[in-house]
């Protein structure tokens, strides 16, 4: 029995017991039940926050456990908003173009069609054709596969690289973020394919539900981020539990040991790396409709600094302490970015949260670092030791 997986993972149970009872809570409490004390705009922020909860897990996975310091997995949860998103446009402008056009007194043909959905979505950047990426944007299937297939490909090649090479550290730090950088640049051009700057929007409207509530969408997509977290916490308890966990641990403690013990370390990491990143895909595939617009900022290094911090300051090694890293900053955020804190007049100085937000968070990160590392999941572990 104490080798069972719940016995080693005691803190799944309790994960999904609390996830369960917020999700009935917040779906009984919202506009779509009639109940309406939980606002639509605040069920999408919390969706969004469980969806920020994933990729979470995912860096504290891939940083926590196996000892990897991504800068680069927000690139890959922007990849899988980018991959649902042009379907969302695409469908989308479909549905409001050839009616349009089929009014006509002479019917147009499939070229004119394609032309006229080209004009309305790449207008904004003077242009009308379909570039090559866009060819699956038809189906939704097919988009589907690639939230999952081009965020796993590209982990897939560019652990390949470093792995074999043995970089890590901070170089592989640096090489991660590079990656994301070059990413986010190349997305900001006009002419990359996905409408540079302007990025893809109005991915709230979900195509063949245009008469269906933003209520009723909003707490679909929020119970599908819930069964997504689920999901994902079982399935990296699952990970980092037993021999693989304890391998992935070992590398992160001491490689050389490990390697020097006969397992291929390259191989390892190169599955941990590549695995988050296509649950990071899913993540971001999730996210964006909720948030309605994704444009290259999203994936700028600076998105996933930020996922780090959330790890650190809820406690990395920790799959719970992740979740509550990512859903106490993010939610916390909101709050301060979105004028819920209100100003603090000092007489010489008005502090606006608006503004000193972030040094507020750089501040927090500094002080967890040095004065307890073991971050905010740490206080259940020193609890859980303290009961008699």
């Amino acid at each position: 029995m104490q080798n069972t997986f719940i016995a080693r993972n005691p803190s799944v149970l309790w994960f999904l017991a609390a996830l369960g009872l917020f999700t009935a809570i917040v779906t009984l409490m919202s506009e779509a039940t009639g109940v309406g004390l939980i606002s639509t705009s605040f069920v999408k922020t919390l969706g969004k926050t469980l969806c920020l909860c994933l990729i979470a897990i995912a860096m504290d996975v891939v940083w926590g456990y196996c000892g990897i310091l991504s800068l680069g997995h927000f690139a890959f949860f922007g990849i899988g908003g980018y991959a649902i998103g042009m379907w969302l446009m695409y469908a989308r402008t479909e549905a409001i173009v050839v009616p349009n056009l089929m009014a006509q007194t002479i019917p147009p043909t499939p070229q004119e069609i394609s032309d006229a959905i080209g004009n309305q979505i790449f207008g904004v950047v003077g242009s009308s054709e379909f570039p090559m990426i866009w060819g699956f944007a038809d189906s939704l299937f097919l988009q589907l596969l690639m939230v999952v297939l081009v965020p796993g490909l590209l982990a897939l090649v560019f652990g390949w690289l470093a792995f074999r090479s043995r970089v890590t550290g901070v170089y592989l730090s640096i090489l991660t973020q590079a990656m994301t950088l070059a990413l986010a640049l190349y997305l900001f051009q006009n002419d990359s394919g996905l409408r540079g700057n302007n990025g893809l929007s109005g991915l709230q409207n979900i195509p063949g539900f245009e008469d269906t509530p933003q209520a009723t969408i909003s707490i679909v997509f929020f119970l599908a981020s819930a069964f997504a977290l689920a999901a994902g916490y079982v399935f990296f308890a699952w990970v980092v539990s037993g021999k693989m966990g304890s391998v992935v641990k070992g590398i992160r403690d001491n490689e050389a040991r490990v390697r020097f013990l006969g397992y291929h370390v390259e191989s390892y990491k190169l599955f941990i790396f590549t695995i988050t990143a296509i649950v990071a895909g899913i993540a971001g595939a999730l996210y964006y409709p909720q948030a309605g617009i994704i444009n290259p900022g999203e994936i700028a290094p600076i998105a996933s600094i930020y996922l780090a911090v959330w790890v650190a300051i809820g406690g990395r090694g920790r799959l719970y302490g992740a979740v509550i890293g990512a859903a106490f900053v993010s939610l916390l955020s909101s709050w301060f970015t979105g004028g819920g804190a209100l100003p603090i007049n000092l007489g010489f100085y008005t502090i606006q949260w608006t503004d000193w937000w972030l040094v507020l968070l750089g501040v927090s990160f500094v002080a967890v670092t040095l004065f307890f590392p073991k971050g905010i999941g740490g206080l259940f572990d020193y609890l859980v030791r303290k009961q008699p």
